[in-house]
């Protein structure tokens, strides 16, 4: 049974990647690669697929070719090219966490970066200060409704405090017992700033709020989570 649902999932992955299509050169050809990099990572979550680095090489060359591709062997994959942008210009834009061993994760700030350029794809121009707000509203309610959802949050809404282990903070915070508590910070700094964008709104309000006492709750109680 094991072995079926692995084949299963490997076929997946292959129809995947194999029906992917590639973007215009003109649309992508003067943005920066860890951009780039994004939004490959962004579409392999969506659809289910491991963000491991052999996965990140295959999507990014099928997507942006020009950007990715050996230079003698345009073919082939530039997996040189991939690595050292994964573990220098992402980490340093702080967009990736994660390494070769473990696999990948995008931070909250890289999941911004990667809706924000493939808008910009879809459109083939850089999109309006107005389009990028609109757009940034949308994630903020998305990622909000998220945090409510979670099981973190469903706790402390009932007062339930005990009951908060660290998995469930790591969770809500978009990574894992092992993502470092630099990118859970910085995590949780995003939303946080998500939550006061759509206070204001008077249909969020209530919502942002409470979210907002949880993040406090979270910050406060953090030495507890993550030095046990």
């Amino acid at each position: 049974m094991i072995l079926l649902v692995g084949m299963n999932l490997q076929i997946k992955k292959e129809n995947y990647l194999e029906k992917l299509e590639q973007y215009k050169t003109d649309l992508y050809q003067n943005e920066r690669l860890d951009k780039l990099v994004t939004v490959g990572m962004l579409m392999l979550e969506k659809s289910g697929i491991e963000k491991n680095f052999e996965n990140i090489v295959v999507i990014l060359h099928k997507l942006f070719p020009q950007k990715f591709s050996m230079i003698s062997f345009p073919q082939y994959p530039d997996t040189i090219r991939v690595d050292n942008t994964l573990r220098l210009d992402c980490k340093h834009s702080k967009f990736v966490t994660g390494n070769r061993v473990k696999g990948f994760r995008l931070t909250s700030i890289g999941r911004n970066v990667a809706e924000d350029t493939i808008e910009d794809l879809k459109q083939g121009k850089r999109t309006t200060l107005k389009q990028k707000s609109t757009q940034r509203r949308g994630r903020a309610t998305r990622a909000i409704s998220g945090v409510q959802e979670s099981e973190a949050f469903q706790k402390y809404s009932t007062k339930q405090f005990k009951e908060i282990k660290k998995f469930d903070v790591c969770e809500v915070l978009h990574g894992t017992l092992d993502t470092d508590e630099e990118s859970l910070k910085m995590n949780l700094s995003v939303l946080r700033q998500y939550a006061n964008d759509i206070k204001n709104i008077s249909q969020y309000k209530d919502l942002a709020i409470s979210v907002l006492g949880f993040f406090d709750y979270i910050e406060k109680n953090w030495e507890a989570f993550f030095r046990e």
